[in-house]
């Protein structure tokens, strides 16, 4: 049988900041390689894409932005053409905020290599944590 769904795995990270500053800070993709190891260099294509270097080569990361949501979902298309969906958002927590993140596993993933992915994760909203506390305090 098929499976239709794979392993996921959510992280968040609370901010000390209102959501929509997070949400602001967040939404500028030209500025993700100060905090993510994913996004080692970007270069912006057009409104809504970017070309990205990260440790696993270049990809196109298409934005599925929505500022009234705090969404910051968005596609990352590999250079084998596969596109991979990132649940990026922003959600309330009192007078600051939470930025979460999911990461689903492709198929092909190994468990070696989702577990990296995984860690990733954690590192980006760990940076992106300590990356907008700083913008907020300046």
């Amino acid at each position: 049988m098929e499976h239709r769904t794979e392993r996921s795995d959510t992280y968040s990270v609370s901010i000390e900041a209102p959501p929509e500053f997070v949400w602001q800070a967040m939404a500028d993709v030209e500025e993700w390689p100060r905090f993510s190891p994913f996004a080692l260099a970007v270069t912006r294509t057009s409104e809504k894409t970017f070309d990205v270097t990260g440790p696993q080569g270049p990809v196109v990361l298409a934005t599925c932005f929505d500022r009234d949501l705090l969404l910051l979902d968005h596609k990352v298309v590999l250079s084998d053409g596969a596109e991979v969906f990132i649940p990026y958002r922003v959600a309330p927590n009192h007078l600051g905020s939470e930025l979460i993140m999911t990461n689903v596993k492709s198929p092909g993933d190994s468990p070696e290599e989702y577990a990296e992915q995984l860690e990733w994760m954690r590192k980006e909203l760990d940076g992106a944590k300590d990356y907008v506390e700083g913008l907020c305090r300046a």
